[in-house]
């Protein structure tokens, strides 16, 4: 018996419960320690940047914000490495060729690559069950899989897995990220609460009390892990003022910086705004070979449109010269919400107006334009194309399906408005562009595009009395207020929009479009490049000083400004020899 221990108190030592904790505890560390072993073992490269993009030909806006964001660094540091962490199979030149083609960014130099072989650990058809929880084990994974590859100073994730920020720690880096879209949201949760059928929602669970309580404690569970994971970068930089919300929400931390993604608005903003008859006639620019994403994915490949099962309005420009239109832009995803689109056009139509009023005129048409990434996407196409035919448009209804970038950017050019739907949309980028080209957006109120994007705006369902509604005689300061298109959410709004979209005069749709047109100049390249490096500039520090460029700066003729960028001072230079 120990000396100063009772009989109980030693009892206690004895307990099984005692021992098996303290075992399962030791067994912990030594996992943890075997762990935090491996993932150093990896070759370290000092003063390296690694960009964690599995998907590197996906076409959207993500990549865009990938390429500028190398670029920028290359810029900042041109004495630091940057690598690609990557599953597609391209050479560094092969990527540094597709961001100048694709995507007009010209890299200073080519960047290394390392092949991520277990890649398919993050796609979400592999799990039909738990898929949030598959991706987030299948992320951590492939970042350990990635660090174990290569260690370097910065691991920079640009595509949102937040599971592996713990495992980049762990190895040494230092973690920095763009954030698209939080995996879970406050919003995703109270839709499950409110036992509410959507796409994230299927109609099964929403009907039955005890799978919704399952769902909303794996939900609950999953945001408190996601925000742990979160707390683990340094640098975070989100994509919108909503997405940047929900992860304060969710994370806990302050250090989130709103850094709105590069949109191609230079590209669309030569198009004549009084120019809308249908026709769609380019003012003679060529566009480059990037072009509209489209709402990060991009609406690529051969063209193939399709009016109601006729092939029509395929010649001329944007139009088939019949009479103005609005266009949608999306991936026939569920989340796109089309159908509302159709809803609202049909009501739109079928609403008589009063006789002084100005009416739509009898050939104004929906064009819509997406992609389709699988069957599932065909088959909400067809479900469409059956829909217009219910609704009794499917004379003033087109689907064009897949259309490459000349297509689409006629399409723009000659819109009248741009019709989007989707609830919660992070950003919007299709309504950036339906902006910068011209047209007059017509957009959901909810998250990016009510938040960030059309501001101010009219609100058709909205009282009279909204404060964001257009002022009568406006001069002055009141012009800043003007509003630049349309905020809705049900089909009578979204009727309400299309109708005043279509109905208003050339003036007043100009100046509407004038508006637009300058508030999507606030999204191009050059704001994404200065709030980019402010928002990294921490995880910047961190990369050791090139010894040249500090024997310089002791010499006061070369300076480092806050984003880590070296730049000559005025003073003297000594010459070699």
């Amino acid at each position: 018996m120990l000396d100063g221990w009772t009989d109980e108190e030693f009892e206690v030592l004895r307990s099984p419960w005692l021992v098996w904790g303290h075992f399962a505890l030791t067994c912990v560390l030594f996992v943890v320690v075997i762990v935090h072993q491996w993932l150093r073992s990896g070759p370290e490269v000092p003063n390296s940047v690694g960009f964690f993009h599995p998907f590197t030909s996906d076409g959207g806006g993500g990549e865009r914000v990938l390429w500028c964001a190398v670029r920028e660094i290359q810029r900042a540091r041109p004495d630091c490495q940057c690598v690609i962490y990557t599953g597609d199979d391209a050479s560094g030149e092969e990527l540094a060729r597709r961001a100048k083609e694709r995507f007009g960014v010209e890299l200073r130099t080519v960047p290394g690559v390392v092949k991520l072989r277990w890649r398919d650990l993050v796609v979400p058809e592999r799990y039909p069950v738990l898929t949030m929880v598959g991706q987030a084990i299948g992320g951590a994974l492939l970042t350990a899989e990635a660090v174990t590859s290569y260690r370097p100073t910065v691991f920079f994730d640009t595509v949102g897995h937040a599971f592996g920020y713990p495992v980049a720690r762990l190895a040494g880096c230092v973690v920095a990220c763009y954030v698209h879209y939080p995996t879970i949201s406050s919003d995703m949760i109270a839709r499950v609460a409110t036992r509410s059928d959507m796409y994230n929602n299927r109609s099964i669970v929403a009907r039955f009390w005890l799978l919704s309580a399952l769902k909303l404690a794996y939900y609950r569970l999953f945001a408190v892990a996601y925000g742990w994971c979160g707390r683990y970068a340094t640098c975070v930089a989100a994509n919108s003022s909503w997405t940047a919300a929900h992860l304060r929400r969710l994370w806990r931390v302050d250090r989130i910086r709103v850094v709105y993604p590069p949109c191609d608005v230079a590209g669309l903003t030569d198009f004549s705004l009084s120019d809308r008859s249908g026709w769609g006639r380019s003012t003679g620019v060529q566009g480059g070979e990037g072009g509209v994403q489209g709402v990060e994915g991009g609406v690529q490949g051969v063209e193939r449109v399709e009016a109601n099962e006729r092939v029509e309005g395929v010649e001329g420009g944007g139009g088939n010269g019949d009479g103005p239109y609005l266009v949608s832009v999306g991936q026939f995803r569920p989340e796109k919400d089309h159908a509302l689109q159709l809803r609202a056009w049909a009501k739109m139509r079928a609403d008589e107006r009063d006789a002084t009023t100005p009416s739509v005129p009898p050939n104004a048409r929906l064009k819509i334009v997406g992609g389709c990434r699988n069957e599932g996407d065909e088959r909400r196409l067809d479900a469409l194309r059956s829909l217009t035919k219910d609704l009794g448009v499917d004379d003033s209804v087109e689907f064009h399906v897949d259309v490459p970038y000349a297509r689409l950017r006629e399409l723009l050019g000659g819109a009248a408005g741009g019709v989007h739907t989707m609830l919660d949309e992070h950003f919007g980028i299709c309504v950036v562009e339906y902006m910068a080209a011209g047209a007059v957006p017509i957009a959901h109120d909810s998250a990016g595009p009510a938040m960030d994007i059309v501001v101010p705006a009219v609100r058709p369902e909205a009282s009279e009395g909204d404060d964001e509604s257009p002022n009568d005689g406006p001069s002055g300061d009141d012009v800043a207020r003007l509003p630049v298109g349309f905020l809705a959410t049900t089909v009578d709004g979204y009727a309400d929009a299309m109708w005043a979209a279509l109905s208003m005069t050339d003036d007043e749709r100009v100046t509407m479009a004038t508006l637009a047109r300058a508030r999507a100049n606030a999204f191009g390249e050059g704001k994404f490049n200065g709030a980019f490096l402010d928002a990294v500039a921490p995880a910047l520090a961190s990369l050791a000083v090139d010894r040249r460029d500090a024997i310089l700066e002791a010499a006061g003729v070369r300076t480092r400004g806050p984003h880590g960028v070296v730049s000559p001072a005025g003073g003297p230079r000594r010459r070699r020899g």
